[in-house]
């Protein structure tokens, strides 16, 4: 009889108790809804504090229920004093200025495409009277597949490994002058592109007007063809410290009509099929990182004879060591690039102290540098600070 009573009990206090799961799968919710609260709480409390080690961009939840927004920005104070150095600057006169001074939206859509929005308020290396707004990069990405996301807009063509590093990520302060002379670099196409084999493998191609940045129509009725692949022959662990190395191939051809090229070629403007191919290979060992890319470009004038061709190449060769990891890393760099005959030579030594990684570090190079019509070699100081927000 106890047996039974102590049943009966039992069954008369777990009946409500199941009878009521919905109240508890309620009261479930509502404390991880707080526990988010109090997360999002130390959150910020460790961001006021100071205590984030990399710095956050902000989230902005839109009207939209299927879209987010994150606002971001850079700036970069530069200055310099020495030497002219190479024909990327107007003369040697001492001067701090605005590198780049830049503010960016970018947002992702639920139905798997983003997009990026980009104003360069300061950007031009040579002396300028007036700062102006314009746009770096605008366009959006159909990123369905891994192995094939479609891009539209204006955006960087696939073309020179270093000029395809972002800004902001530098161990220099400018880049190589081959890579500033030869590669396209921004323009308006749409462009196929993705990662395989675990990203082990990567391709970008795409078709581009060709004329250059913030120009919306095309010189002709042919598109600027570019396209690049890089692999990753080895990545794994070697005298006990992670190894990652990375080759890579690219090349662009197009047709021009009184494109703007490289002044060392002894010419203003091109007009006839413009074409280049580059190499380039990168190894990470441990604090050690070593960059190397080599590119050539052929300029065959139209109703010119072949005599008439025009050549311009380069190469650089980089190495960069923590010292303090995470904090001190030193740089060295030798470079050459030239056409008609006349080659500009490069060697630079700098040092890069990173306060909060890359969104806020300081950089100081030091250029000497052989150019072709000044008799002086060139003695050039450059330093940065740079903060990404």
């Amino acid at each position: 009889m106890r047996v039974i009573a102590l049943v009966c009990a039992l069954s008369i206090v777990t009946a409500p108790v199941l009878a009521d799961d919905a109240s508890i799968e309620a009261r479930l919710k509502a404390l991880e809804q707080e526990l988010v609260d109090l997360k999002k709480e130390n959150d910020q409390l460790r961001h006021d504090l100071g205590l984030e080690v990399v710095a956050r961009q902000p989230t902005v939840r839109t009207a939209a229920k299927s879209e987010t927004l994150q606002i971001g920005g850079m700036l970069q104070a530069q200055t310099e004093a020495g030497d002219r150095g190479d024909t990327r600057f107007a003369n040697g006169n001492t001067r701090t200025y605005l590198r780049r001074a830049r503010l960016n939206a970018s947002g992702r859509f639920i139905e798997e495409f983003d997009f990026r929005l980009e104003l360069e308020l300061a950007g031009a290396l040579a002396n300028t009277t007036g700062l102006r707004a314009q746009l770096t990069d605008a366009f959006m990405t159909w990123n369905r597949f891994d192995a094939a996301n479609v891009r539209i807009g204006q955006f960087k063509s696939p073309f020179g490994f270093e000029q395809l590093v972002l800004d902001s990520r530098l161990y220099t302060i400018e880049r190589s002058l081959v890579n500033d002379r030869l590669t396209p670099g921004r323009q308006i196409g749409v462009q196929v592109g993705g990662d395989a084999l675990d990203q082990r493998v990567s391709y970008a191609a795409g078709l581009f007007n060709g004329n250059g940045t913030n120009v919306n129509f095309n010189d002709n009725d042919k598109f600027m063809v570019a396209g690049r692949v890089s692999a990753v022959p080895f990545s794994g662990r070697f005298l006990d410290v992670p190894w990652r190395w990375s080759v890579g191939a690219n090349g662009f051809r197009n047709s021009d009509a009184g494109v703007t090229v490289p002044p060392e070629l002894g010419i203003s403007s091109f007009t006839g099929h413009r074409s280049a191919a580059g190499y380039d290979t990168q190894l990470v060992a441990g604090r050690t990182e070593v960059w190397a890319e080599s590119m050539r470009g052929e300029f065959e004038p139209s109703n010119g004879k072949p005599s008439h061709r025009l050549h311009a190449s380069g190469w650089y060769a980089q190495a960069g060591y923590e010292a303090i990891r995470d904090k001190l890393q030193f740089i060295a760099r030798r470079e050459e690039f030239g056409g008609s005959g006349h080659s500009t030579r490069s060697s630079i030594v700098g040092l890069n102290w990173y306060l909060r990684h890359h969104d806020l570090k300081l950089q100081l190079d030091l250029v000497r540098s052989a150019v072709p019509d000044l008799a002086k070699q060139q003695q050039k100081i450059i330093a940065r600070l740079q903060t990404v927000f």
